[in-house]
């Protein structure tokens, strides 16, 4: 588009030239000295009398609307900006994951996942652990990792939208959980801009500074990532940003969850937006939050 708007501009002052050398070859046109003006001046086009003039107006008309057009393309790409150009790590975004169809309580068995209330939107935070601080509550979604080569950006819950139970009794619960926590990231993939779910892992947090409340806000959620494979244990990040394992039995120190207690954490699911996704600018998401916001 852009190539044919610069030659329409390039052949303006071709067009000009064209019309005043049609004008003094052809034998239709007449006119004195003291006429030699453009309103003066006339020819035949396309077998009807018109001026120079007119011919000029029309063009000019033709070129406004030209501009127009380029104007407008210029205030598009401003507006319309690559998402993955534009934003830091941290920074949130209006993503939109749906909402959830019913209630589901706490689990209080190996596997299962639960805690949020129905019609609430996926991207609120929930309450797992006992003791929990609700004030520490963090809604909506934000940027985990930019990738410049492949215009994507991945984002990660602000929280935990639901708690999933890990016993830690077995081997096989190990590998089972971390499939369950990965898996259970596809409940989040808005099909318009995203192209996957998945768990937040050690190697994710691993990359956050400790004290950044996007790896923690007093909170305890599961990682799917293995502690000492093959063993019954799982990575999980603490109240203050550490990261600890499930091991038996249970303590504040080491960090250990035992399998007799209901002891559930928080998932955290990860989403990687399509290649190329744009934004408009700067706005708020659903929640209030400072957000970039999706074309």
């Amino acid at each position: 588009m852009k190539s044919i708007v610069n030659k329409i501009m390039k052949n303006k002052l071709w067009v000009i030239c064209g019309l005043i050398v049609g004008i003094i070859l052809t034998n239709v046109v007449t006119y004195g000295a003291s006429e030699l003006t453009s309103d003066g001046v006339s020819y035949t086009k396309d077998g009807k009398l018109t001026t120079v003039k007119q011919a000029l107006d029309d063009l000019i008309t033709k070129s406004s609307k030209v501009d127009d057009l380029e104007k407008q393309i210029a205030d598009y790409k401003k507006l319309t900006i690559y998402l993955a150009d534009n934003v830091k790590v941290g920074d949130y975004v209006a993503y939109d994951a749906g909402s959830w169809d019913k209630a589901t309580a706490n689990p209080s068995s190996y596997g299962n996942f639960g805690g949020n209330a129905a019609n609430t939107n996926k991207g609120k935070d929930v309450l797992c652990y006992p003791g929990q601080n609700e004030a520490t509550l963090l809604n909506g979604w934000r940027v985990l990792e930019i990738n410049q080569n492949t215009k994507t950006v991945t984002l990660v819950h602000a929280g935990t939208p639901e708690c999933y139970y890990h016993s830690g009794s077995s081997s096989s619960e190990q590998s089972t959980s971390i499939n369950n926590l990965n898996g259970r990231g596809s409940q989040y993939v808005n099909q318009t801009y995203a192209t996957k779910g998945r768990s937040i892992t050690k190697e994710d947090v691993d990359k956050i500074d400790i004290t950044s409340d996007l790896r923690s806000h007093g909170v305890r959620y599961w990682l799917a990532s293995a502690y000492n494979a093959p063993s019954a244990n799982l990575w999980y990040v603490y109240i203050d940003g550490r990261t600890l394992s499930s091991c038996v039995p249970w303590s504040e120190e080491t960090g250990c969850a035992t399998t007799s207690g209901s002891y559930w954490f928080g998932f955290r699911p990860v989403v990687e937006l399509k290649a190329n996704i744009k934004t408009t600018g700067k706005g708020t998401d659903m929640f209030g939050n400072p957000a970039w916001i999706l074309a």
